[in-house]
């Protein structure tokens, strides 16, 4: 996979790959508080599409529990 595929790139519209992670994971700091009104998310087209399958997106400003103390 390589450099392009790294999680810095998940937020900018390119890509991110975790398929190697046991159990990924990556976080956003937004430096900020802001109200989150819409969360897109873009899955591969072309196969694969299972791999999205259990995703969980929590959204907050606790890092309690690496922050899964966040809502759903």
């Amino acid at each position: 996979y390589g450099a392009l595929t790294a999680a810095q790139n998940a937020i900018d519209g390119n890509r991110d790959i975790t398929n190697w992670d046991r159990n990924p994971w990556w976080r956003v700091d937004l430096l900020d508080v802001y109200k989150i009104t819409r969360v897109s998310i873009t899955n591969r087209g072309d196969c694969c599409e299972e791999r999205i399958e259990g995703i969980q997106i929590r959204i907050g400003n606790s890092l309690d529990n690496n922050g899964n103390s966040n809502e759903l």
